[in-house]
């Protein structure tokens, strides 16, 4: 870890906040029905599952059918283009990507899998890089504190990968080839077996970057089983595994390093069991999880690196519907995470661990026009103690098929294993970074319209920074964020627009500095035609100028890319797309050229459905 390698991977996840940092889709489209309004069922934002509309908090749902009609064959694709949201990719596809989420940082943006936690327990952000869409049934984004909900990390929001399970026979298989040597295949399956519903994905990819050895090679593979054993219960099992193969351009000075490289290796374990009689619903999820990352450079044996981690975790939560108008729900979790690293510049974390253990509970009323949540949660840390977390708010319906909603919520971020054992680097005394945030939104519907305003203030505490007169890390850092999201959506017939919109300004309470890489003005347009046979949209991103780690000014800038596709058969369907259709040069991280113009056509082959 101790090399310009591992801080530049540290900064481009924390944002320079680390005491550390120095630093399938199913591409063509199948004639599907017109496109309405809707209001998807969101899991990630209460422990009981509710229509978007009902929830007293903003989320966005990217389903599969979105994923299939833009063509998305990883999921930072998707994050890019939501509200809220800043993605900062260290140059070319596989390289670090770290997602900003209304000015927190990456390590305070908690990723979960079907319920369990992805986050890396050295550095405690995520690495976008690498997370295909193939067995993807939706991506959720809720944005704001859900601590009181999820523990530790759910600061700026929670983005929650649900898998795709059924019983119906299906195969899908797609091919497809590009520009820089870009070829990739993904191969998605369901099928029933007597009470077991069976569903299966995977890809492999290859490709390379805009620079020497710049090249990304990745594979992986979902599995999910789920048996109805009994009238209902559900007892699952699901597992996934993923590897990936990336050339480092770039030296720890910034001189070329043709021989540099970086292995991955992850793979997950999880036995969900889903039990539902009368008014009471219960959800045990049981998970383990394996990562390991080696860098290797054969000029340069000092260059040698590895991380090891594992993370388990347990939970379970019970739910009772009282009656149409209220609800409660609790329940428990415990977590472990144990890391190991190793540099040929000295020793590292050495089986370093830490165990977190939870109660958590909350409850929801309905009226005719008014909903209200709250709940709380008590998190006991091994480290530093106990943390509690409140949250509440309220969704009241307006004349019309107009909303208001309102929120207040408090979280918190428990120091990752590295920023509390990491040598001379880590500080075991650190305390948790803490926020409270509060929200206001108002959105609604009318005819092929719909649209939504919100606005969010979030004050930031004990942030971790290294502390110039300690020269260990120390929870010193303050920091505010506050900003305003827009949305404005059009679906008529065949056509379907979304527009997207954010200001914030999220800034360093001692210094008055902007928070690295966070812009202070985005937007996003995603436009489709899905016909009855051919397709075609268009995705205009616009980032403004922000600063990089380092106080490094990067100036604005806009990407567009194209798609088509078209029905030949109702098994065969090619398509195309063009990424960055005007060349754009800009670097989302210092130093780092984004890709430029690239293009890639496959054909998608699928069972008659």
């Amino acid at each position: 870890m101790s090399s310009r390698l591992a801080a530049c991977a540290v900064a481009g996840l924390l944002g320079g906040w680390s005491p550390l940092a120095a630093q399938e889709p199913t591409s063509a489209q199948v004639t599907p029905p017109p496109p309405t309004f809707t209001s998807s069922v969101v899991v990630t934002a209460s422990l009981e599952p509710r229509p978007a509309r009902e929830i007293p908090a903003v989320a966005d749902v990217v389903d599969a059918e979105q994923i299939e009609r833009r063509q998305a064959n990883q999921v930072v694709e998707l994050l890019r283009t939501l509200p809220g949201t800043a993605v900062t990719q260290s140059g070319s596809p596989g390289k670090v990507a770290s997602l900003f989420v209304r000015g927190a940082s990456s390590a305070q943006t908690l990723v979960v899998l079907d319920g369990v936690t992805l986050n890396d327990p050295v550095l405690g952000a995520f690495d976008w890089s690498a997370t295909p869409t193939e067995g993807l049934e939706r991506v959720e984004v809720a944005r704001g504190p859900f601590s009181a909900l999820w523990g530790s990390g759910a600061v700026g929001g929670v983005v929650q990968l649900v898998t795709r399970a059924t019983g119906a026979r299906s195969v899908s298989t797609h091919l497809e080839a590009g520009s820089h040597d870009y070829r990739r295949g993904a191969l998605s399956a369901a099928a029933p077996l007597g009470p077991v519903a069976l569903a299966l994905a995977g890809h492999l990819r290859r490709g390379e970057g805009e620079l020497a050895n710049d090249f990304y090679d990745g594979e992986g593979g979902r599995l999910r089983a789920d048996w109805t054993a009994l009238d209902g219960l559900r007892i699952g099992l699901s597992g996934q595994a993923g590897a990936a193969h990336i050339g480092i351009p770039y030296d720890f000075s910034g001189a070329p390093s043709p021989a540099r490289e970086q292995r991955s290796r992850s793979g997950l374990l999880a036995l969900p069991a889903d039990w539902t009689r009368g008014d009471w619903s219960v959800q045990v999820r049981l998970a383990s999880a394996e990562g390991e990352i080696d860098l290797e450079d054969a000029d340069d044996p000092f260059a040698a690196s590895a991380i090891d981690t594992e993370r388990e975790q347990a939970r379970a939560t019970a739910t009772w519907n009282a009656s149409e108008s209220f609800w409660v729900a609790g329940g428990a979790e415990r977590g472990r995470e144990l890391a190991s690293t190793a540099s040929a510049f000295g020793p590292g974390l050495d089986g370093a661990r830490a165990t977190t253990e939870a109660l958590f509970a909350q409850a929801g009323w309905s009226g005719r026009r008014l909903r209200v949540e709250a709940g709380a949660r008590h998190d006991d840390h091994s480290a530093f103690g106990a943390e509690t977390s409140l949250r509440g708010g309220a969704v009241l319906a307006l004349s019309g098929r107009a909303r208001l909603r309102a929120s207040y919520g408090e979280s918190f971020r428990a120091p990752a294993l590295g920023d509390l054992y990491f040598p001379s680097f880590g500080n075991p005394d650190l305390q948790p970074e803490t926020s409270t945030s509060v929200e206001l939104g108002l959105e609604g519907e009318l005819g092929a319209w719909s649209a939504r305003l919100a606005a969010f203030r979030t004050d930031f505490e004990d942030l971790i920074q290294f502390d110039l007169v300690t020269f260990v890390p120390g929870n010193i850092g303050r920091a505010r964020a506050e900003g305003v999201e827009a949305t404005l959506e059009a679906r008529a017939g065949a056509w379907l627009g979304r527009l997207d919109a954010t200001w914030l300004d999220a800034t360093d309470r001692a210094t008055g500095a902007p928070l690295p890489r966070r812009p202070e003005w985005s937007a996003a347009l995603v436009a489709d035609h899905t016909g009855a046979r051919f397709g075609a949209g268009a995705t205009v991103r616009y980032v403004g100028a922000r600063e990089d780690v380092g106080r490094v000014a990067l100036g604005d800038h806009t990407v567009v890319d194209l798609r088509a596709s078209f029905t030949a058969t109702a098994w065969l369907s090619p398509y195309a797309r063009i990424e960055n259709l005007f060349d754009a040069a800009y670097e989302e991280a210092a130093g780092f050229p984004a890709p430029g113009r690239g293009f890639a056509a496959g054909v998608a082959l699928r069972s008659p459905r």
